[in-house]
C-alpha cells in the first residue's frame, strides 16, 4: 500500500525522510513515497498534492513550526478537504500543537509526536490494508516497541530550524520563537529590550525561557520601560528570573510621556554597545494581531539605538 508523505520546507523534509525510511520496518506491507518537491508559496498546494495521490490510499502531511502558519499552506489545504477522504489524510505535528492548527488543516484528525499518537497512526495505516495483508494488534505493538526508540534517535536528530526558515513561512517575518533561537545562536553579548508592557510580556513562557537561557550565556540584559501601574510587577518578576544573576540586569524607568514619544511599539536590540559584535534591531509590527516581527536595516538600526538613548538621558535606574 502506497502512503504518501508531504513536506514543506527543509525541517518538513528531514522529517518526511525520516518516516519514509522507518515506516516499512514496522509495516512491512507499505510503500512510502515522500512528494516530489518542496511545496511553495506560489504553487497550489491542494492541486499538487490531490494530484500526487490519485494513486495513493495514505497521506501523511509533515507540520512543523516553520510551515505550519505559512497562509499558502492553510489556504490550499480547503481544496484537499473537499477531494480526499479525511480519515486517510492525517498531519504529523513535529514540535506543533493541535491548538496551533488554523483553517482547513484543523479540520483532519492530527497525529503529534510522541509515542502513543504516532503509535495510534501506525494502527490508522495498518486497518486501511486489506485482511491478508493487515498485521494483528499485539504483533504491530511488539514491533512498534521495537523500533519506536530509532524514530526517536532519527527525529531528534531533526535540528529544530534551519537558516532561512522561520514560523511564519517568510525569510523577513519573525514570532517571539524565531527571535528566541536568533538569541540563542547569535553572537550576542547584550540585549536592550524596550517595552511598554512589560509585565504582560513576561508572562509569555516563550519569552521567560529564552531569557533564561541568555541568562545561562552570561548576556547582559537593560529593560526600558514606561512608567505604569504595572512597573512595580514587571520589576519583581525580573528581579526573581535573574535572582542568581543580579549583575546581568538593568531596568531603566522612563517618563510615560517620553518613552511613548519615542518608542511607538516593541523593539528587541541585539548588541547596541559593542562596536565588535553584529547591531540587530527587530520591532515587533503595529498589528491588533501580535507577535509579528521584522528586523530593520543597518541605518536605520543605529537611528534606534540612538533614539534610545535619548530615553536613557533622563531614565530612573531601579
Amino acid at each position: 500500500m502506497k502512503v504518501f508523505i508531504s513536506w514543506s520546507g527543509r525541517v518538513s523534509h528531514k522529517v518526511a525522510s525520516v518516516l519514509r525510511d522507518w515506516l516499512p520496518y514496522v509495516i512491512q506491507a507499505v510503500n512510502p513515497f515522500v512528494s516530489s518537491g518542496d511545496i511553495n508559496k506560489g504553487e497550489r498546494w491542494g492541486d499538487v498534492l490531490a494530484k500526487e495521490l490519485e494513486d495513493t490510499e495514505f497521506g501523511i502531511i509533515c507540520l512543523t513550526p516553520y510551515n505550519v502558519r505559512a497562509p499558502w499552506l492553510n489556504f490550499e489545504a480547503g481544496a484537499l478537504s473537499k477531494s480526499i477522504d479525511r480519515s486517510f489524510l492525517l498531519p504529523f505535528l513535529f514540535h506543533v500543537e493541535p491548538s496551533e492548527l488554523q483553517g482547513p488543516l484543523s479540520q483532519f484528525q492530527s497525529t503529534v509526536y510522541e509515542k502513543e499518537d504516532v503509535f495510534n497512526l501506525l494502527s490508522s495505516i495498518n486497518k486501511k490494508l486489506g485482511t491478508e495483508r493487515r498485521l494483528e494488534h499485539e504483533i504491530l505493538r511488539k514491533t512498534f516497541d521495537v523500533w519506536w526508540p530509532e524514530l526517536k534517535e532519527a527525529l531528534d536528530r531533526v535540528e529544530e530550524s534551519e537558516e532561512g526558515e522561520t514560523e511564519t513561512g517568510y525569510k523577513w517575518l519573525y514570532t517571539p520563537g524565531d527571535l528566541g533561537k536568533i538569541e540563542v545562536n547569535a553572537d550576542c553579548k547584550s540585549i536592550w529590550v524596550v517595552t511598554p508592557s512589560p509585565y504582560q510580556d513576561l508572562q509569555n513562557t516563550c519569552v521567560k525561557n529564552v531569557v533564561q537561557k541568555n541568562i545561562g550565556h552570561g548576556i547582559r540584559y537593560t529593560f526600558l520601560v514606561p512608567s505604569s501601574d504595572t512597573t512595580e510587577e514587571a520589576r519583581e518578576t525580573l528581579q526573581h528570573i535573574f535572582s542568581s544573576h543580579s549583575e546581568q540586569l538593568t531596568i531603566k524607568e522612563i517618563s510615560h510621556q517620553k518613552f511613548h514619544s519615542l518608542a511607538a511599539t516593541h523593539y528587541l536590540v541585539l548588541n547596541p554597545e559593542d562596536e565588535y559584535y553584529t547591531l540587530k534591531v527587530f520591532l515587533e509590527l503595529p498589528l491588533k494581531q501580535r507577535d509579528y516581527w521584522i528586523e530593520v536595516d543597518n541605518e536605520a538600526a543605529f537611528d534606534f539605538v540612538a533614539r534610545f538613548h535619548k530615553m536613557i538621558e533622563e531614565e530612573i535606574t531601579i
